[in-house]
């Protein structure tokens, strides 16, 4: 039997092996059906992509790509194309080489075509992600029918490819952006706004690539549902009968009471959209290659080898933290109310957060571990999101871990938890997340006689990251650095 120290280090081990289950070189393989090293059919030479054939006979490719994953991506590129390579950019986080500079799989050829620029350092547009942007529409504007334009998204590729529309500057776009972060607006809604205010991207890299050959774009998806309309914003999704929106760019502004206060040339250009009809591209496909049902799945599976029950329970996760932390607390406590026959069967369902059809099979599993005696893994995924209204340092996986530790301490003594985000960053911070149980409010209290309402204070300040750091040494924190990938955020419990 393990002890609880011993669990928590399991929950970091699983969380480690979903990480890698998503790295580039794992996806953009030919197991997972990307067979992208050029082959002669005859007189031809293609390329196969999930089953289809890509005719590249004396085309010439070109490749960029912007993103927290995107690095990687370029290495397999390179590695299957050769010298069909012609050119690349790539816009990829500060410090990306550096970091990865001893792992083969994500180091370009010392002769590499790539032009790498490394900036939007803690996830923040700057003057080199700019430089790259401009590059980077200027490389699909010269593209013609001899072309082959592969593009390679992935999540923090907003920031990593940001070109506002005139007049606007990068500055005032920026700040737009970080309030409504701050407000707690979705990636979803913020990501709107972005394109709203974007001359590269919601499709209008690949229309700037229209003369190519053909516009191959591969995505590795950061937002719930895969939408690849606003994973980094869409730059290359491109549709004339896109439904509308729910709600538009000065709706979402409104909600989050920021358009009163934009200058009025911000105002006109959101209200305007973008200029001309859209027309659908023939040339244009784009494949997601990777999201969390990939880290999920490997996750199961890794969870299985340390003896415990696993069960996925959603990859579609939202909402804000302190809601979050609500609905996952109580259904926690049914749980265990149900295990002790307080409650019954129909009661269980009523607690139940996940959507309806599985909760038969949730059922079976929860059985299970009581015939096996082996601990249940809940596994969940997505993208919530944190209202910020103090001066702390942290992220949302971190306030989220921190404000499970005090509910498990009040409520649920009996359960460990990981939150941590898959591209290995938390907010503006060095760890990816945090581990929560009992033990991590006992080990604060014991410090210097702390009571709960000093570590209520953290919560409030929103100071988690600095609460992790001052608590046995760090240990509860989560820290991989960047990963090269990015798959969103995992939440793991295990309920002893």
């Amino acid at each position: 039997m393990y002890n609880r120290w011993q669990h928590l280090q399991n929950l970091k081990t699983i969380f480690l092996k979903s990480v890698e289950s998503v790295r580039p070189h794992n996806l953009l393989s030919s197991r997972n059906n990307y067979n992208l090293e050029p082959r002669s059919e005859g007189d031809r030479t293609i390329i196969q992509l999930q089953g289809k054939r890509v005719d590249i006979t004396h085309k010439q490719c070109h490749a960029v790509g912007f993103g927290k994953a995107v690095l990687g991506m370029a290495v397999e590129l390179e590695k299957a194309l050769g010298d069909t390579l012609k050119q690349g950019i790539l816009s990829i986080p500060k410090g990306s080489q550096q970091q990865f500079h001893e792992i083969k799989e994500m180091c370009l050829k010392e002769d590499t075509v790539f032009r790498v620029y490394e900036g939007a350092e803690n996830n923040q547009p700057d003057m080199i992600a700019l430089k790259a942007a401009k590059e980077i529409k200027s490389l699909a504007e010269s593209l013609n029918e001899n072309d082959i334009f592969f593009v390679l998204i992935s999540g923090g590729g907003s920031a990593l490819l940001p070109l506002p529309k005139d007049p606007i500057t990068l500055t005032e776009k920026m700040q737009l952006i970080k309030n409504l972060s701050n407000k707690g607006a979705s990636i979803q809604e913020m990501n709107q706004v972005r394109i709203a205010l974007s001359s590269i991207k919601g499709g209008q890299l690949a229309m700037a690539a229209s003369k190519a050959s053909a516009v191959i774009s591969f995505v590795i998806s950061d937002i719930v549902g895969d939408p690849v309309d606003l994973i980094a914003s869409g730059p290359t999704w491109v549709s004339a009968t896109s439904t509308p929106r729910q709600t538009t760019p000065e709706e979402i502004l409104n909600k989050y009471e920021l358009w009163q206060d934009l200058p009025e040339h911000v105002k006109i250009l959101i209200t305007t959209g973008n200029d001309g009809e859209v027309m659908s591209q023939q040339n244009n496909s784009i494949y997601v290659v990777g999201d969390n049902r990939v880290a999920t799945s490997a996750a199961v599976s890794e969870a299985m080898n340390c003896n415990y029950n696993p069960f996925i329970a959603s990859t579609t996760m939202q909402g804000d933290v302190q809601d979050l932390t609500k609905t996952y607390c109580d259904f926690l406590a049914a749980i265990y109310d149900f295990q002790e026959g307080l409650i019954e069967e129909y009661e269980l369902r009523k607690k139940f957060p996940f959507d309806s059809r599985i909760f038969q099979h949730f059922l079976k599993t929860l059985l299970m571990c009581q015939k096996s005696k082996k601990p249940l893994m809940l596994i969940t995924a997505g993208e919530p999101t944190v209202k910020v209204s103090g001066s702390g340092l942290g992220g949302r996986n971190q306030e989220l871990a921190l404000r499970l530790s005090l509910e498990i301490y009040r409520r649920l003594r009996n359960v460990c938890f990981l939150s941590a985000g898959t591209d290995g960053i938390d907010g503006p911070t060095n760890a990816a997340g945090a581990l929560a149980c009992s033990e991590v409010v006992k080990d604060f209290l014991e410090l210097n006689s702390k009571n709960i309402c000093d570590l209520e204070s953290f919560i409030n300040n929103n100071d988690s990251y600095n609460f992790y750091k001052g608590v046995k040494q760090g240990d509860y924190h989560v820290v991989t650095g960047h990963t090269g990938t990015n798959v969103m955020d995992l939440h793991f419990f295990l309920l002893l």
